[in-house]
């Protein structure tokens, strides 16, 4: 797994299965870390400074950083280009204050 790929989400015992974009480092996502950091990508427009556009007409969700468990990335759905990665990395470094 490395950063800027999609993976369906499915926790354990959860009936909520989430796509993910996974942020982190590589260093993090190549290692044996159980935990990885991703955004979560949704249908609907946040209506929120904190969101990125992708070109299939979803939305990266910049208010959904959050720690997943590796085990539950059980899908790989594909990747975003390099020109969204950097959008989604001048928001990251927004919000973080970076």
């Amino acid at each position: 797994m490395i950063r800027g790929e999609v993976w369906r989400y499915a926790p354990e015992g959860s009936p909520r299965v989430r796509t993910i974009l996974i942020v982190s480092a590589d260093g993090i996502n190549r290692s044996s870390r159980r935990w990885v950091y991703g955004l979560d990508i949704v249908d609907d427009d946040p209506e929120d400074m904190l969101a990125v556009r992708l070109v299939d007409g979803r939305w990266i969700s910049g208010t959904s950083l959050s720690r997943l468990w590796r085990d539950w990335l059980v899908e790989r759905l594909g990747a975003i280009d390099g020109e969204t990665e950097g959008s989604i990395d001048g928001m990251l470094r927004g919000a973080l204050d970076l």
